[in-house]
Formats: structure tokens, sequence, C-alpha cells
């Protein structure tokens, strides 16, 4: 066996080199050809991400809270992704964040991290890259609950001290911004009323120079307001009653009356307006034989030593329309919901009511069938005008109250009474003396009462 020389073991030595290095040269070839192939089909695409990415906290520290609020700090992001993740990716794909973690009160310069859920997209740059934190201990406080009346009441009226509930509430946030806080403000609209205002308002946080404290809760955030109004000495608005005569046509029915100015203010020493009644009537209206609409413009009967602020006429409008059934029966009003301890006095012994509906059912009407309500929840002794509300069988109508608005005066009870404020019973029953005042038949269903009655319709 012949001997293999140094020579020829060097010369198989660099074929085998040569064959590695053209094998390694192969691969290199086939991975460019590869990624050109690649990235042809799907390229590499870098460039800023159309939207905002919010930032959240995370490991904050218990009884912490930072001064600012985070909630609306965002960020953005230049990306380097291929087509096809670049054209799925929603602001749901990435995961902005601060970790406060370890961190106590101070300033604090954090890092914003960002991560995105396909691993074929990386993060090259993000702006805003960190943020400044402010992180305080979480203090609260008793403050007190102040009413700011915005506006006015109506001409002849006045607001008195509001009643608010709750008198105080609980400031909660960073300790640096609820020692600020000196009162939490209700901020209450009258719109030139004439009845007191109930209002259930949010509340604002404000320092002692009456400026907006931000970044604190409150508990609970709102009150409620009540501001009573009261009317001028010497002046009493009351409603204006048309006085109604006769019956329209048959055939036909009185549908509205609307009376411009539906109240007057009357003038006068205390002791004669407290004797008028809360309304006023007006000249006679005969509706006899009417098929049309009625338009007067009428005197308006005041009592003696009374005057009227702006004029003693009304421009009234009866409409007359034809119907299949219609009635004006005569109701006495029911209380509902005067609290308890007081007593309500109200100007009406009776409410002219106009209803229709199918004649059937108007003729068999009886006086527990229509109920005419006056609705006192809430309100406080004093003088109040109050609108009725009309409560009828489903199938009638009812068309208008005359008058539109009542007037109502409420006492305290002289007398201690278990029962006061309970009236009426949760089923509302109408005084036998309520009694139906139309005339119902087939010839004339519409046929409307012959005693006076006034006020406009709602």
């Amino acid at each position: 066996m012949d001997a293999i020389t140094p020579r020829s073991s060097r010369t198989r030595w660099r074929r085998l080199i040569e064959q590695l290095g053209t094998l390694a040269l192969s691969i290199v070839l086939a991975l460019i050809v590869w990624l050109i192939a690649i990235n042809q089909q799907d390229p590499l695409i870098q460039g800023e991400y159309s939207e905002r990415v919010p930032v959240t906290v995370r490991g904050l520290g218990d009884g912490l809270q930072p001064v600012q609020d985070l909630s609306k700090e965002t960020v953005r992001v230049v990306l380097r992704a291929p087509r096809s993740s670049w054209d799925n990716l929603t602001l749901d794909d990435f995961y902005a964040y601060i970790n406060l973690a370890g961190l106590s009160q101070g300033v604090h310069d954090v890092d914003v991290t960002v991560e995105v859920v396909d691993p074929r997209v990386d993060i090259l740059t993000v702006t805003r890259p960190e943020l400044r934190v402010q992180i305080d201990r979480v203090a609260q406080k008793e403050v007190p609950v102040r009413v700011d009346v915005m506006d006015s009441t109506a001409f002849g009226f006045d607001w008195q001290t509001p009643l608010v509930t709750p008198m105080t509430v609980t400031v909660r946030g960073p300790e640096t911004q609820v020692t600020q806080v000196s009162v939490a403000v209700a901020e209450v609209y009258l719109r030139n009323a004439k009845n007191q205002v109930e209002r259930t308002q949010t509340l604002v946080a404000q320092n002692a120079q009456e400026q907006p404290v931000q970044r604190v809760e409150m508990s609970p955030p709102e009150a409620r307001i009540i501001v009573p109004v009261e009317e001028w000495p010497g002046r009493k608005e009351v409603a204006v009653r048309v006085n109604l005569e006769g019956q329209p046509a048959p055939g036909y029915r009185l549908s509205t009356v609307r009376v411009n100015p539906s109240t007057v203010v009357l003038l006068g020493s205390a002791d004669v307006l407290a004797a008028v009644p809360g309304f006023v009537e007006t000249e006679p209206v005969a509706l006899a034989g009417a098929t049309n609409e009625i338009q007067r413009r009428l005197q308006l009967r005041v009592p003696e030593g009374v005057t009227v602020l702006e004029g003693r006429t009304v421009d009234v409008t009866a409409s007359i329309t034809p119907i299949q059934g219609g009635a004006t029966i005569r109701q006495a009003p029911v209380i509902q919901g005067l609290d308890a301890g007081l007593e309500a006095n109200v100007a009406l012994d009776t409410l002219d009511v106009i209803l229709s509906g199918p004649l059937p059912l108007l003729e068999s009407l009886g006086a527990d069938d229509v109920f005419v309500i006056l609705d006192l929840t809430g309100l406080l002794p004093g003088n109040h005008t109050v609108t009725p509300r009309v409560v009828a069988p489903t199938e009638i109508r009812a068309e208008g109250v005359i008058p539109e608005r009542v007037e109502v005066v409420i006492t305290v009870r002289s007398t201690p009474d278990a029962d006061a404020g309970l009236r009426p019973p949760a089923t509302p029953t109408v005084t036998p003396a309520a009694t139906i005042t139309a005339t119902l038949n087939s010839a004339q269903p519409a046929a409307a009462t012959a005693e006076p009655s006034g006020g406009d319709t709602p």
C-alpha cells in the first residue's frame, strides 16, 4: 500500500474547502433570492401608525393616586412590519403603559412601554418615550354644599333661601387637590319661576377663589335643591276663568278655550287680595247655537278696590268642532301628595273638564269615573299655582280643564293628625257632590255646560 504524502493530503483539504465554499455561496445566494422574492411579495413597510395609542397605568400602590389625569395620555409609534401585518393592524393590537410599581409620593419621569401582539411588527420609536407623573397620597374631607342661584324669578316674585340635601359632601382624591377644595357648589337656574323650584343638581368642587378643582370625587355627586318663591306684597297672580253660557249647536262641541293672557296680576291691599279666590272671571261668552270658532275681547270682573296690572281685557278663543261625542262635566278636585302635617285650601270647589270620546261611554260616565288631580308632592307652605291633571277611562279624552291652573294655599296643620298628608288614598275617590253638568244625548252629543267656567285648556 502506497503511503499518503503530505502534498496529496493538502490537495484533498483544498478541494474540500473549495467544495464547502461553493456550497456556502450557493446557500447565501439562495437565501438572497428567497428574501428578494419574499420582499417583493410581502414587502416591509416602515412608518408612523395612523392612530394614537392610549397609555394605561400599572402597578400604582395602595393609597396613592396621580395628580394628573392620565386617562387621556396617548403616544405615537413608528413601526416596521410586512405589508400583510401592517394592513391588519388595529388599535387593540397595541398596549402602551407606564409602570408605577414601587414609586412613592413625588414627581417621577416614567418610561412608556409599548407592546404589540403581532411578533412580526417592530416598534422602532415612541414619541414621548417617558411621562412626568406626580404621585400623591389619597385624602378625603367633608365640605359644605353651597347653592348659587344663577338667574331670577318672574317680575313680582322673589326667591328665598334655598334648601339643600345633603348639606355636606365628602371630597376624595390626591391630597394636594383635596386640600384646595373649600366648597361644593350647585348652580340653579330659576328661569322666571313663579312657584318653588326643585332641582337635582350635579356638584362642582371649588377652591377659595371660586375656581373649579379637578381630579377629586364627591360623595354623593349630586344634591337636591328646593328654592322657595314668594310673590311681592300687594300683588297676586290669579287665573282667568272664562264665563261660558249656553251650548253649541247640535252635533258640535266646545273643544278648547284659550285665553291670552291666561293669568293676570292684581294690585291692591293685602286684605282685599286675600279675599280673591285665585281667579277672576270674564264677561259671559255665549255659546248657544255656535258652529264655528268664537273670538272675543272680554272685560275682567274684578272686585272693588282691586286693579289689574296690565289692563282689564283678555282675548278669548273658544273652538267649536263637530264631534262623535263630547261633554263638559264639573268635578271636585282631588288632593294628592300633600306632605304630613300640612293642609291645603283650594280656591275652587269644582273644575270644568272638557271630554270627548264614544257617545255611549260618555253617557254612562259616573261621578267616580273621572278625577281631577291636584298633585302637591313636595310643595312647601305658601301660595302655589297648580296645573290640574285629569284621569279618565281609556277611551275618553280630556280635551282641557277650566281653569287651566288652580291656586292652592298650603299651611301647617294646627292640630297634629296621624293621618295628615295621606289623602288621597292609593285609589282616589271623587266627592259625591261631583256632578255631570253636560246634557248628553244622541241628538246633541257635544253639549257643553251652561254653568260658568273658565281658563284655557292645556
